[in-house]
């Protein structure tokens, strides 16, 4: 079987991890991984335990539990966050009792702020999209407050995670994290703890190169310790359960809970530990050869004097990248990355800077030769000039 079978054209990925995309390419020890992992059966609460216990002792945090992506993770957070290990609690979920809101920094929402909604939670913004203030967190944490959604970034004076923390502890709230691409570096997701998150959401098929549907719920092991309530197989009767060889804990408390979805299976779990240990062990593994993809994309471009090429850098992704300005051509980016995305294969590169007339390439997703042909790509687009199609 291939893709062409199928009718599908390939693509030469130039944008990253994106999960439109399909994610990025996986070692073959991460593969192999995989391979023996759906060889054999275990207890999945068994699996979840083990490889949380790893991935905590890994990136250096109190504990862990596997999710299929960060947005899984949110909406996971948010769940123990609402009800906690309530049977009650877990089984009525999206109905939620008295702590029915999650407090947001305006400038920190987000389309993916359906995560927390979806467990039934109310989002309460605060501030303005360029300022929060202290006073007006502190006024909304009272009894009806689940979490505090925090994200890293956002343009003008936002309150700092350490504060966000320090303000909502002291009323009693935990703080949900949503760091999906920020993580690695490893270092920031400490630091992240050490702010005063409670939760952290990260994705696995980003930068760690796991598995695309995966990712992990991190953080205080009192609140990941109920994740699984949430989230797994409840299906079985109460006196068969045995407790686990890895904890001694009986995971029961509840149905089958609002995660119950978001399942993965044991091959997603072990790939992701897999590519956790490999990036731990390397960090930096992969930094000549985006440079190497990114220097014959330029070469190839060299001969154009219609594009102007130049250096730039992914701050979230910490990537170098190449930015592509097509002002004195006679066609827009947008007539560039639609002619790019015509052609077999098909080329997709960043469009977060279209409207300055300027494409970007992220070389993480990159094979060996990638690069030049991408720019040889570009190159025959600018020959051939606008398409009117």
């Amino acid at each position: 079987m291939s893709y062409g079978e199928l009718g599908l054209r390939p693509v030469l990925n130039g944008l990253g991890p994106v999960t439109r995309l399909g994610g990025l390419p996986m070692s073959d020890t991460v593969l192999d991984a995989m391979r023996w992992a759906v060889a054999t059966n275990v207890r999945m609460d068994e699996l979840q335990e083990a490889a949380g216990i790893e991935l905590a002792r890994l990136l250096n945090i109190p504990a862990a539990h596997v999710t299929s992506g960060a947005y899984a993770g949110l909406t996971l957070a948010a769940a123990v966050c609402a009800v906690g290990g309530d049977s009650r609690g877990v089984d009525e979920l999206p109905l939620v009792g008295e702590r029915s809101r999650v407090v947001i920094q305006m400038a920190h929402r987000d389309p993916y702020d359906h995560a927390i909604t979806s467990v039934g939670l109310r989002l309460t913004e605060i501030g303005y999209p360029y300022s929060t203030r202290s006073h007006e967190l502190a006024r909304e944490l009272d009894g009806t407050v689940a979490a505090v959604l925090h994200r890293i970034g956002g343009n003008g004076d936002m309150l700092p995670l350490r504060i966000v923390a320090e303000l909502s502890h002291a009323a009693g709230v935990p703080v949900i994290v949503d760091a999906a691409d920020s993580v690695p570096p490893v270092a920031r997701l400490r630091a992240l703890y050490d702010d005063g998150a409670d939760l952290i959401a990260i994705s696995g098929g980003k930068a760690f190169r796991g598995p695309q549907a995966s990712g992990i719920l991190c953080g205080k092991a009192d609140l990941i310790r109920h994740v699984a309530l949430h989230h797994l197989d409840m299906d079985l009767r109460d006196a068969t359960w045995n407790a686990s060889d890895i904890t001694g804990y009986w995971p029961t408390g509840g149905r089958e809970g609002i995660g119950r979805g978001m399942k993965v299976g044991r091959e997603q779990i072990v790939g992701l530990l897999t590519a956790v240990k490999e990036f731990v062990s390397d960090p930096g593994r992969w930094a000549q050869h985006y440079l190497a993809e990114l220097a014959a994309c330029e070469r190839a471009l060299a001969a154009s004097r219609v594009v102007h090429v130049s250096a730039g850098h992914d701050h979230v992704m910490n990537v170098p990248t190449l930015v592509f300005d097509f002002a004195e051509a006679s066609m827009t980016a947008d007539d560039v990355s639609r002619q790019l995305d015509r052609r077999t294969p098909r080329v997709q590169l960043s469009e977060a800077e279209a409207w300055r007339n300027r494409l970007i390439l992220n070389p993480m997703a990159l094979a060996t030769g990638d690069g030049a042909q991408i720019g040889q790509q570009i190159l025959a687009v600018l020959e051939a000039g606008p398409d009117d199609k």
